[in-house]
């Protein structure tokens, strides 16, 4: 097992507690700026269209590239830190995610933003695994459940916090002063390091390149499909060959882990019921909650007329509301358990999105802020609950594949949701607004219309006034019907996974961690401690140094 200079009995107590706390500190600042990466950039989106005239394709791979490198090597990251040293790995990807910031800013084009994203991707792959396997490492069992809490709630302010602040430093600055923020944040990240002890696993096992390279380029592949398919069409000969390529690559990288001495993603740990049940409603649940972001920030600056800052602050009453509910699943996880804790979460989630359908051009923000706190309270519960609950069902010396599993399946939801949602809600919009105006418009102007609704300001600019406001009317409400089917779509997937939670996920959290080899995996009644075998000596295995 992986140990820490926290682990040394003769520390005192009170120096021990003081330096987990720093440590926690600067894990969950590591974490607020991965996260509020993930959305700091959506307030600013309606701003880089109008710059490079972007379609909403390309708005949208703006978001993915950066999701879909994050969520493709996550678990390469989550084995880099625990062969190589998490510490180190950690602050690794952190000079590449500023470096991806830095060429972020100064972008002149969209080919090169989106690139760019994709550099913060990576650097952030080596960075949230090694958080969490560092919180794995240095909290003992008894402590976790707090220190994830504070991970998770920290981590999720800065998803909510980011389309504020993104909002204000566009209506200050420009779109580029949200990838400078990340700069002194990177840099108080590293200098905090020093507080963080050395950590990895004794093992040594090798890296899984091939089967990093398959997973990355087959969801790159899939992906691509799904948000092309809309604007090239279905049944063209490309969009075809990336579902069949994506597809290919993915099932290679199955055959790859089955047959690997040292795969990446060890299979074996989906015969755990915590491990899967948690993946899965993480996954289903983040692909259901993208379009909150996505497309609410839009919604309040492209249809309502408001400011970008508007647009972000009026996404912030579910930051109160889901640290409310993290610090209700910390509390309550070991008597009401994962399953139960997870259910009423998704039912709650589920309402918010009833309440988003309600939306309309001229909505006040009582729905929206309706919508946000139910949104809130529900994710704060079941994200605090269902990453104990992952990081609970694999061994410290796996803290690395936990914690990547933990967040590939947040950054896999991310990317499908954004490809999934987004696409539904693309092609509902063009289908209704290109009907809506072909006849008022010249020849080829309702396409563009229909590309994007940031468009529609230089469409209309140069029309007569009746007709500007036809097209701008048509314009706006199509863009709001599509956006309440594509929340009815996410509370389909949220349906989902409330069943999944309601079968498959057990009753009790685990009382201890789980060790390599189990004799059966937790039952959803007994809520006892799991029957282990102890993993085998392997020959010739090395002490886990302490730097």
């Amino acid at each position: 097992m992986s140990t820490t200079t926290l682990d040394r009995p003769n520390e005192a107590p009170a120096g021990r507690n003081v330096r987990k706390n720093l440590v926690l500190a600067v894990m969950s600042l590591s974490t607020f700026m991965i996260f509020l990466d993930g959305t700091v950039v959506n307030t600013a989106l309606p701003a880089i269209a109008r710059d490079f005239e972007a379609t909403n394709s390309v708005l949208q791979w703006v978001v993915n590239s950066y999701s879909l490198l994050l969520a493709g090597l996550l678990l390469l990251g989550g084995t880099v830190g625990d062969r190589f040293g998490r510490r180190r790995t950690l602050a690794g990807g952190m000079v590449i995610f500023g470096i991806g910031a830095v060429g972020g800013a100064l972008s002149p084009n969209s080919e090169t933003l989106i690139f760019m994203r994709g550099v913060q991707g990576v650097g952030a792959a080596f960075v949230l695994p090694a958080t969490l396997s560092i919180i794995t490492d240095v909290f003992p069992r008894g402590e976790r459940a707090r220190a994830i809490a504070v991970w998770t709630a920290v981590g999720s302010l800065g998803i909510v916090v980011g389309p504020a602040t993104g909002g204000f430093l566009v209506d200050q600055i420009d779109w580029a002063a949200v990838f400078w923020l990340h700069v002194p944040v990177v840099t108080l990240a590293l200098a905090g390091l020093q507080f963080v002890p050395e950590s990895r696993d004794s093992r040594k096992q090798p890296l899984d390149i091939p089967g990093a390279a398959l997973v990355t380029t087959g969801l790159l592949g899939v992906v691509y499909g799904i948000i092309q398919g809309g604007e090239d069409g279905w049944a063209t000969a490309p969009i075809i060959a990336s579902f069949v390529v994506g597809g290919i690559l993915l099932v290679a990288f199955v055959v790859v882990q089955i047959r690997s001495s040292h795969p990446m993603l060890p299979l074996h740990y989906f015969k755990r019921r915590d491990f899967t049940g948690s993946f899965l409603v993480i996954m289903l649940l983040m692909l259901a909650m993208i379009g909150v972001f996505f497309f609410l920030t839009q919604y309040f600056q492209l249809v309502q007329g408001e400011s970008a800052l508007y647009a972000g602050l009026a996404i912030m009453p579910v930051a109160a509301t889901m640290m409310i509910g993290a610090g209700f699943a910390s509390k309550t996880e070991a008597s009401l358990g994962p399953r139960t804790i997870s259910v009423i979460a998704s039912l709650i989630i589920m309402g918010g999105m009833g309440v988003f359908t309600q939306l309309e051009v001229d909505s006040g923000y009582l729905i929206p802020a309706l919508g946000l706190a139910l949104f809130g309270l529900g994710a704060g519960m079941i994200m605090t609950a269902l990453t104990d609950s992952i990081m609970a069902s694999v061994p410290v010396d796996d803290a690395g594949v936990g914690s990547a599993m933990n967040d590939t399946s947040r950054e896999l939801g991310f990317a499908l949701g954004v490809a999934v949602i987004g696409s539904i809600v693309t092609g509902v919009y063009r289908s209704r607004v290109t009907d809506a105006v072909r006849d008022v418009v010249p020849e080829g102007l309702a396409e563009v219309v229909g590309d994007s609704i940031g468009a529609v300001g230089a469409v209309t600019r140069d029309l007569p006034a009746d007709v500007a406001a036809t097209v701008v009317d048509a314009a706006n409400r199509s863009f709001v019907d599509a956006m309440s089917v594509g929340y009815i779509a996410s509370a389909a997937f949220i349906g989902l996974a409330l069943v999944i939670a309601a079968t498959v996920l057990p009753n009790r959290i685990r009382e201890q961690q789980a060790e390599e080899f189990e004799v059966a995996d937790p039952d959803a009644d007994a809520g006892a401690e799991v029957a282990t075998v102890p993993a085998p000596a392997a020959p010739a295995v090395l002490p886990a140094r302490v730097d």
